[in-house]
């Protein structure tokens, strides 16, 4: 976004307005801290009113939060400062910790509570009767502040969210398809960087819209329609991406192997092109479906005639399956809006169907112990200089450690936050030693931060510099002073200023120690976990212990792995993770490991065929992968495997039954062993 576009100098004109209302208003009912209203203001102002409305709400509740725990831990613990340090750095680590196990907006609400408490807790330590006080001054001033700000967003030129959701779930949509699209075309064995680049897009599409969907809910009841076919939606197009990497797969092996595409699998792939280049290919799905159908019992019985090899009869197959299975997505994505329409109006809006989310307890851990870190040592900074001011210090050690604790690398966005704070300290000298000092009315005040606060809106609405401007704008009402009986003290800001630089660089010391990891290192512990549960599932499996259910949970739970690990590669395309995947392979490992045992038991049983060595082989190589993840599957897991194609492949011909066991085992090998030709069957069929 440019510094002076349509959406940029609206976006400011209204939170300056806003700002400015909340500061009359402020004044006038003489609360304590006007400057905590103005920066409210600008903290919870968003382009969008859902956003801001939202946003709004989850600060009003954060700071519920931390008022009610000073409320109650400051008479127990006042009178011994390290005590009272001791339990509000805990409860900074504490509210942090559960902030980020919601990888929505939401989380917003605990890690407010986290560093609301050490806001309104650590300056009243030298004053304790007014305690009471400042937390209800500061209730009361964030109070005004937000409702201020949501006001005036929803009610002058309101910007609506709901187009902007719509794009973004049109957009994973049309990615699909034109993903689907170039590998049909070209139907070549190396993938080009714009497909990457698509398929990238696509796994940081689901994370965006859980966050539109989250802040589209406070547009009000227009918008519950759009949130619940959007709920219904996503459900679909989170398997775009499994679907297309096994597409991609076959037609790599098939390209591989320079197998000529057969009359039957040629119409239907035609018949798909058609489809999928129509605008109206939602009315087509069932013609499609069926030439699919057809195309695939025509494949089996020229392949039981000898037309082909049966390795080129089961990857056409595959390829035709997968493809029916991107056809039921978008048929599911088209015809959605009409099923959503009949649903009840009291199904939840807001809730996605992603509920099986990733979540790295050990990089939570080490978030957690970073902010109590910087905040208790800042506080010891404090009690052993004595500082009157210090207390800025903790309590922006705080902030800066909670805010950026999502982030792979905080020190990057920390800096720019310092900067802020250092541009929020020249701007504010300005003010207080110039500018201020000559206005002797509200008027002449207001025409004397205008240009200022329209800077920083302006700021705040580009996304490159809405860190600066969200740290400058959270310091200058501060570092001015604003309040009734304002006296310019340039010292007094300065000495303000100096311990919060002190707070700040206490946060950046200790996270660049023990906090900030490169994202491949994020990546990779995302696919440990990943072997981990699939390791898991297939033990489960092949105990006969795993249901429907647990097939969902294993795949919901790994595609998000998979949507977690592939911005991360892109960003930080680390030797090791690029060598070991992105979780993809598993997904279809663990299915067909499922498909292939759970579901043909009887059938395997009825050809005695025993499955236990092979699953046996396969639990060794991914405990081998958990410990070294460029471990590649063993011969022993090959030969296994071989031994059972051989066999299922010799009933198959004369049993219909045994194909598709025949076809989920092949897929194991395939995903396993992508560049190893049919087995030799020549010494296995002598044995039976």
């Amino acid at each position: 976004m440019q510094w002076f576009s349509k959406n940029a100098v609206l976006f400011s004109v209204k939170t300056c307005l806003a700002a400015f209302i909340a500061l009359y208003i402020a004044l006038e009912l003489n609360l304590d801290k006007p400057a905590w209203a103005l920066t409210t203001v600008y903290v919870s102002s968003q382009l969008y009113a859902a956003s801001t409305l939202s946003k709004s709400v989850f600060r009003l509740l954060g700071t519920l939060l931390g008022g009610i725990f000073i409320f109650l831990i400051y008479p127990l613990t006042v009178q011994t400062p390290l005590l009272f340090s001791l339990c509000v750095s805990l409860w900074v680590s504490f509210c942090l910790y559960l902030s980020l196990h919601d990888r929505t907006p939401k989380s917003y609400v605990f890690m407010l509570a986290g560093y609301s408490a050490a806001i309104m807790g650590f300056p009243g330590v030298t004053h304790p009767l007014t305690i009471s006080e400042t937390v209800i001054s500061r209730i009361e001033e964030i109070t005004l502040g937000i409702v201020c700000s949501s006001l005036v967003h929803r009610l002058i030129f309101p910007v609506s969210m709901k187009s902007l959701l719509t794009q973004s779930v049109s957009g994973w949509y049309q990615s699909g398809c034109q993903l689907c699209r170039d590998l049909l075309t070209e139907m070549h064995g190396n993938r080009s960087t714009e497909r990457e680049e698509i398929l990238i897009r696509m796994a940081a599409l689901p994370q965006q819209v859980e966050t539109l969907i989250t802040h589209c809910v406070y547009e009000g009841e227009a918008a519950r329609k759009v949130i619940r076919l959007i709920n219904a939606q996503y459900q679909h197009l989170s398997y775009l991406i499994p679907t297309l990497t096994a597409i991609e797969v076959r037609l790599q092996r098939l390209s591989l192997l320079n197998a000529a595409v057969p009359e039957p699998a040629a119409r239907a792939l035609e018949q798909f092109l058609l489809w999928l280049n129509d605008s109206n290919n939602a009315h087509s799905v069932a013609v499609v479906e069926d030439t699919f159908a057809i195309a695939q019992t025509q494949l089996k019985d020229n392949w039981r005639r000898g037309a082909f090899s049966t390795e080129e009869c089961l990857l056409l197959t595959g390829l035709l399956e997968r493809l029916a299975d991107f056809v039921r997505i978008a048929g599911a994505y088209h015809s959605v809006s009409a099923r959503v329409s009949n649903l009840s109006e009291s199904v939840p809006a807001g809730r996605t169907a992603q509920t099986h989310r990733h979540i790295d307890q050990g990089m939570l851990m080490l978030s957690a112990t970073t902010a109590f870190l910087a905040t208790f040592g800042a506080c010891l900074f404090w009690m052993a200089t004595g500082w009157a001011s210090g207390s800025t210090a903790p309590m922006m050690a705080a902030i800066l450690s909670s805010f950026f604790a999502t982030a792979d690398t905080p020190v990057n966005s920390m800096k720019q936050f310092v900067r802020g704070v250092l541009i929020a300290l020249a701007i504010s000298i300005l003010y207080i030693a110039l500018l201020i000092p000559q206005t002797v009315t509200l008027e002449a005040l207001y025409l004397c931060l205008t240009p200022g606060l329209f800077a920083l809106g302006l700021a705040i609405a580009r996304p490159s510099s809405n860190m600066m401007g969200l740290s400058a704008a959270t310091q200058i009402p501060g570092f001015i002073g604003m309040s009734h009986h304002f006296a310019p003290d340039v010292v007094a800001v300065i000495n303000t200023a100096i311990s919060s630089m002190v707070g700040l660089l206490f946060a950046v010391v200790i996270t660049a120690l023990i906090r900030n990891k490169r994202p491949s290192w994020s990546a990779l512990r995302a696919l440990h976990t990943g072997l981990r549960e699939l390791l898991r599932f297939v033990k489960e499996t092949e105990r006969n212990g795993s249901s429907l259910l647990a097939r969902h949970h294993f795949i919901a739970g790994t595609l998000d792995k998979v949507n977690f690990i592939l911005p991360r590669l892109r960003l930080d395309p680390h030797p090791k993770l690029v060598s070991s995947g992105n979780l993809i392979k598993e997904v279809w490992l663990g299915v067909s490991c499922y498909d292939y045992y759970a579901r043909h038991r009887e059938i395997l049983l009825q050809y005695q065929l025993d499955s236990a060595q092979m699953f046996h082989e396969m639990s060794l190589y991914l405990t081998r992968k958990m410990k070294v993840l460029q471990t590649t599957p063993h011969q022993d897991l090959l030969d296994e495997l071989d031994y059972l194609l051989i066999h299922l492949e010799f009933h198959a011909e004369n049993d219909e039954a045994v194909f598709m066991p025949l076809f989920y085992l092949f897929s194991i090998r395939l995903q396993l062993f992508p560049g190893k030709l049919w087995p030799d069957n020549s010494r296995l069929l002598e044995s039976i």
